[in-house]
Parts: structure tokens; C-alpha cells; sequence
């Protein structure tokens, strides 16, 4: 029957026959039987909710539905054998927390205190309950252990921190799960624009911490930027493009830069919209003009407040103090919001008003 050219698991065959494409890996080396290249593995969900990897001549997209008669699969429910831990319980945390669990993985999502522990737990099965009946909602939720208790983390094998965006805090939290976690755990942080390197020097061990930054909503957007330090290995980096494929992401691998790729090119943009505004035109009107111009989704104000005023404006003086670069300087409304507290979504009120 053969073995898995990755793992060496024996392959065998399973019974479905439908299956919905959610990750897709050119392989630029042959196996010991096909000596064409490049070849691809297609990672699979079937019609029952498991996973399996097929090999494949045929390139495929995301979220393509083949049918096949039969395929062979040494990585049968792979992602249930890898725990997944995840800090911080905010927005980003209570996504990436159902996102994995919906894949397959178990989690761990540690919270500051128990009333949020339990807490998290209504606002994640409100979520699901969205667009997943009672039976789905059940197969997620028991996938997921929420906990105040740091030293359940210590049996994950993956962890991503989704902490506020204060580098000493940051800084103080992996130290601290530097002397919990074994040596082998990946530790990834889900920062939008703190240096990767800093971070990395408060890790035992740092050839194995990451910049794993996703995007919200973390269930729609397929971007994942991998971000490197001088110290990251390569396994590192392996490692988090093979999660982020599981998962049906597109990684983007960056070296550590300021403000990486995405935020780097967006701010300056943003801010600039926001400036407009002093120019008596109406947020409405901006936003409407970009994306009916540029063909955008969605506006950079609109943007700005699903993002947060006060993420934008620690992104972009974190930018301004690497480069010295007026453009990243941030316009006056950002900081006449966030003295009104007027977040963006979070709040209710940005340069919107979404309690209206």
C-alpha cells in the first residue's frame, strides 16, 4: 500500500468520496514513485469533518469540491493530534480560538481571570450559533478548554499570543511561558507591528518564536503573515507555513520588519483618509469614493474602526519612531477619538456611530 513520503505512516484507503480543498502545497521534489515535478498535496476535508492529505498532479484552489473514488492518506486527522494554546481573550483571541477549534484543533485559550474564562465561552457559542446547528456547536465547543490557570498551556504544542499590544507585557508573557512550556513548543506571537526580534530575546530558546499575525475577521481574511527573526529556524518557519496551510491561509513569509508588509503599506493610507476629514468631506463620502474607485471592499475609515483607532495609532507611531517619516504621524481626529473613547467597533463609536 506505501508510506507517506513526509512521515512514513503507512498509507491506507478510506471510504468518502467528497471532499472540499482546504490547503494546497506545491512539492518541487519527487516521491519514490512519480517522478514528475512539481506535484502538489491537497489537504482535504471530507464530507464527516476529517482531514486527509492526497497527492495530486492537478493544481486546485481553496475551497474546490472533488470527488474522488478512493485516496490513500498517512495524515488521517492530522490536525487532532496538535494542541493549539492561545493568550489573550480580546477579539482576536475569541476568533482565532473558534477558527482553530472549527479545524479540528484543540485549544486552549487562557484568559486573565475566571469571570472571563467563562465568559468567553458564551460569546464564542453565540457566535457559532450564527451559522452551525445545536449538534455542530456541541463537536466545536468540546474542543475548546477555557481556563485562567497559565500552566495549562504547558501541554500545548503551538501557542499564539493575542495580548495587548504593550511590548513589556508581551515581553514579561513569554518569559513566563519560556518556563512553563517544553523546549519544543512553538511560540508565536499574533502582533501587528512589534519587532519580532525583541520579542524573541525574552525566549528560552528563541530559534522557536514566530510572528504569526492573522487578520480580521479571522474567518474570512486569508492572509497570514509569517514573520522571522535572525534567530528563527527554519523549522520554525516550516512549521508555522504548514499550520497556516492547514488552516487554509495564504502565508506570506516577511523578515522582521517594521509594520511588515501589510500595515506598513496601510497606514499611511489610512491616515491619509483620515486627514481628508479636516477637508469638510464626510467619512461616508471617502470611504465611498475609495472603494467605488480603487475597487476596495471596504473604505479606509470603515477599515480603521474594524481595526481600532487606538491599534492604528500605536501601529503608526510604532512606524514613526522607526522611521521618522511624517507620513506615519497620525492625524489629529485619531487622537480627539480615542480621548472620547470612540474605539471604532469595539465601542460602538469610531468615525462611525454604530450604536445608531
Amino acid at each position: 500500500m506505501g508510506t507517506c513520503i513526509f512521515c512514513g505512516s503507512v498509507l491506507r484507503p478510506i471510504s468518502s468520496t467528497k471532499f472540499t480543498v482546504k490547503g494546497v502545497t506545491t512539492v518541487h521534489v519527487p516521491s519514490t514513485e512519480h517522478d514528475r515535478i512539481p506535484y502538489y498535496e491537497l489537504l482535504l476535508n471530507d464530507e464527516y469533518g476529517n482531514i486527509h492529505i492526497n497527492k495530486s498532479f492537478g493544481d486546485r484552489a481553496i475551497g474546490d469540491l472533488i470527488e474522488l473514488k478512493s485516496i490513500e492518506t498517512g495524515f488521517h486527522q492530522i490536525q487532532k493530534q496538535r494542541k493549539v494554546g492561545i493568550v489573550g481573550t480580546g477579539l482576536m483571541g475569541v476568533q482565532l480560538a473558534q477558527f482553530f477549534a472549527q479545524n479540528g484543533y484543540p485549544v486552549v485559550l487562557c484568559s486573565r481571570t475566571e469571570d472571563r474564562s467563562k465568559a468567553v465561552i458564551k460569546d464564542i457559542k453565540m457566535g457559532l450559533s450564527k451559522t452551525k446547528d445545536l449538534r455542530e456547536i456541541e463537536i466545536i465547543m468540546n474542543r475548546i478548554e477555557s481556563t485562567c490557570e497559565f500552566s495549562r498551556l504547558k501541554g500545548a504544542d503551538f501557542i499564539i499570543e493575542n495580548v495587548i499590544e504593550d511590548i513589556e507585557i508581551k515581553k514579561q508573557l513569554f518569559s513566563d511561558l519560556s518556563s512553563i512550556c517544553p523546549q519544543n513548543t512553538v511560540i508565536a506571537t499574533n502582533t501587528s507591528s512589534l519587532s519580532i526580534t525583541e520579542l524573541a530575546s525574552c525566549v528560552y530558546k528563541p530559534e522557536r518564536f514566530i510572528g504569526m499575525h492573522f487578520f480580521n475577521p479571522v474567518s474570512k481574511m486569508n492572509l497570514v503573515e509569517v514573520v522571522y527573526s535572525k534567530d528563527t529556524s527554519r523549522q520554525t518557519i516550516e512549521y508555522t507555513l504548514n499550520l497556516s496551510n492547514e488552516l487554509g491561509k495564504s502565508p506570506v513569509l516577511v523578515r522582521d520588519l517594521p509594520g511588515f508588509i501589510v500595515n506598513r503599506s496601510l497606514m499611511p493610507f489610512i491616515n491619509e483618509a483620515a486627514s481628508l476629514l479636516q477637508e469638510d468631506i464626510s467619512p461616508n463620502d471617502i470611504d465611498s469614493a475609495i472603494k467605488l474607485g480603487l475597487n476596495h471592499p471596504m473604505g479606509p475609515l470603515s477599515l480603521a474602526d474594524l481595526i481600532g483607532i487606538d491599534v492604528c495609532v500605536h501601529i503608526m507611531e510604532t512606524l514613526y519612531n522607526s522611521f521618522k517619516d511624517a507620513r506615519y504621524i497620525p492625524a489629529p481626529i485619531f487622537y480627539e477619538l480615542i480621548r472620547k473613547n470612540h474605539l471604532g467597533k469595539k465601542t460602538g463609536k469610531g468615525f462611525y456611530d454604530y450604536n445608531a
